[in-house]
Order: structure tokens, then C-alpha cells, then sequence
């Protein structure tokens, strides 16, 4: 393989391939057919053959590479920084993208600094400029986007945000799937996992709630998240809450969505007053429907909700209460 190789790297949750990572093949595409090179998936894991096969049907991917090993799984960081390093130096891509997910953020940084690679995270943009990759990233909350030129660091590293290009579909081919020796060093097992358990929050746990109403910093003041958890009960849904109230001490953190708290991906994700920050979106983008209210129509959430309202969630939210309990009656 060249250097004209945009190399993805594949990540499942629960079984299933990782919303973002469709819309990552098709952000690696563009870059691909700019350099007239090709799009390869790298599955790291433990019997992922099916999660290969599913990748592999994917349209715009050229090549999976299936990257197995006892140690993937369950996830530790120093196994898939590994792993992901052995696929990066094997193929010696032009950019590598990875997922911007709780466990992508982790080994990122890490593939990084033991590669001496430059990292842009959370990008939302992609270009091709005079022989070098430029990523654009959201920053202060959003309301500022930056640029960052690789210059003399190749392979790109880059991980990618949740929301920020179309997810492809599945194809009408299937694409080659190889198999790639890991390399997992002693230094990188010093850590195993004793023990997983399952967060809850509100009245159900949103890890596995099929409704999620979620509440940001629009909302003012913690007293006024009554009004989430009203609009909750009537949808019988979990509560969950952004990172910035979990910091601002109004919710407990067993509640927080996104890249610090939970990933979800219930059928329906409703989000009051949540302007929608990288780190946000990570947690809730694999959401079926997604359901904004806020009353800024610039804020990033309304680039990927299924359906946005621009209005006062003070004024919507008791209205949509009252609508669903005469539904009821």
C-alpha cells in the first residue's frame, strides 16, 4: 500500500459498527479520491470477523484489514494503542482517522506520542490542500472553528466528531478483507480490567433506555431541570445531562452523556437547551432521532438533529408536556 492511503480505524460497540465510523468512510473518501488512493478499514479486536464482513460492505471502502487479538477485548488502552500502531507503521498511511469515541480519544493521544505524530481532535472537516491534509475543529464551545496544516507530519492523525459528515451506506460489492499481525508488548499489559459495571440515572439507565431526554445549560439553574425530568416521565424516557451542567454541579455525573459519561444510542435522544459541543455529540450521535430545543438557530446541535426547534425551551417544553398528557387522557 502507498502513502495515497487513507486508513480508518473501525471500532463496534455492543456488536454493532460505530455510526461515526460510516460517516468517517465517507470523510476519507473525499480525501482518497483527492489522492486518487483508496479507503482501508483496520478492524482491531477479538473475533470480529462479523464486524469485517459488515465494514466490508460499506460503500467506498477499498480493503479491510482485520487487526485480531486475544487482548482487544474487553477495551484497555495500551492493547489497541498497540494494535493501532502495528496497522499504522504496516500500511504507513497519508491520514488516519479515528472514531472521536470514549475509547478513540483514549488511544489516540497515545498512537501519537509513541509515533511522534501531530493529533488534531474533534474534527468536523476534512480538505486536500496542495499536498497536505487541513482539519478544521469547533472550539469554545463551538462558536469558533480552526484550521490545522499538517505539515512534515505523516501520517495525519486526526479523530473524528460525531455529526460532522453523512454516513455512507451499504453497497452492492464487498470489499477485500485481509489479516494484519498485532504486536501487543508486555509494557502494554500492565493493566487489566477487574471489574464493568453499568451506571444508572434517573428513573431508567440511559445505557440501555430507548427514549433519553437530556438537559444543558440553557436550562439556567439545576431547579429548573424539573422541567427535563417532567417531559421524561410523560415519554417514559431516562434523563440524561451535558458534561457542562455535570460540571456546574447540577446533575450527577451516572447522568452525563458524551465523551466523559455515557454513549448512548437509544431510538430517540431529545436535547433541551444543549448547544451541542464535540464533546457532547461523541456521547449521542449514534441516536436514531434526534430532537433539538434551543433557542440559538446556530447552535452546532441543529447540524445533526433529525428535527430542530428554535424557540425558548421554557415556552416549548411545557407546551410539549401538555400535548403529550392530552394524547394520554
Amino acid at each position: 500500500m502507498s502513502s495515497s492511503t487513507v486508513l480508518v480505524i473501525g471500532e463496534q460497540y455492543h456488536g454493532k459498527v460505530r455510526p461515526v465510523c460510516l460517516e468517517m468512510i465517507t470523510a476519507a473518501r473525499r480525501v482518497a479520491d483527492a489522492l486518487a488512493g483508496e479507503v482501508v478499514v483496520a478492524v482491531p479486536g477479538a473475533d470480529v470477523a462479523e464486524i469485517a464482513a459488515e465494514f466490508a460492505t460499506i460503500e467506498g471502502v477499498d480493503r479491510v484489514m482485520v487487526a485480531e487479538h486475544n487482548e482487544l477485548t474487553p477495551f484497555l488502552p495500551g492493547p489497541w494503542t498497540s494494535a493501532v500502531t502495528t496497522v499504522i507503521r504496516g500500511i504507513e498511511p497519508f491520514a488516519v482517522l479515528i472514531p472521536s469515541s470514549i475509547t478513540g480519544r483514549d488511544y489516540a493521544a497515545r498512537v501519537a506520542a509513541r509515533l511522534d505524530l501531530a493529533l488534531v481532535p474533534d474534527a468536523i472537516e476534512l480538505a486536500f490542500e496542495h499536498g497536505q491534509l487541513v482539519a478544521s475543529r469547533a472550539v469554545l464551545g463551538g462558536r469558533v472553528q480552526t484550521s490545522v496544516r499538517y505539515i512534515e507530519s505523516t501520517p495525519a492523525l486526526v479523530t473524528v466528531a460525531p455529526g460532522a459528515f453523512p454516513r455512507t451506506e451499504r453497497g452492492t460489492s464487498s470489499a477485500p478483507i485481509e489479516s494484519i499481525d498485532v504486536a501487543i508488548g508486555a509494557n502494554d499489559l500492565g493493566v487489566s480490567l477487574v471489574e464493568k459495571s453499568e451506571h444508572r440515572a434517573g428513573p431508567k439507565g440511559p445505557m440501555s433506555a430507548e427514549r433519553i431526554v437530556s438537559g444543558g445549560r440553557g436550562l439556567g439553574k439545576a431547579e429548573n431541570f424539573a422541567l427535563v425530568e417532567e417531559l421524561a416521565r410523560e415519554l417514559d424516557a431516562a434523563v440524561g445531562a451535558s458534561g457542562a451542567t455535570v460540571g456546574a454541579g447540577w446533575r450527577s455525573h451516572a447522568d452525563q452523556v458524551g465523551s466523559t459519561g455515557h454513549t448512548v444510542t437509544p431510538k430517540l435522544y431529545l436535547a433541551v437547551g444543549i448547544s451541542g459541543a464535540p464533546q457532547h455529540l461523541v456521547g449521542m450521535s449514534g441516536a436514531d432521532y434526534i430532537v433539538a430545543i434551543n433557542r440559538d438557530p446556530d447552535a452546532p446541535i441543529f447540524k445533526i438533529a433529525s428535527f430542530g426547534i428554535v424557540g425558548d425551551l421554557f415556552e416549548v417544553v411545557p407546551a410539549l408536556i401538555r400535548q403529550l398528557k392530552a394524547l394520554a387522557d
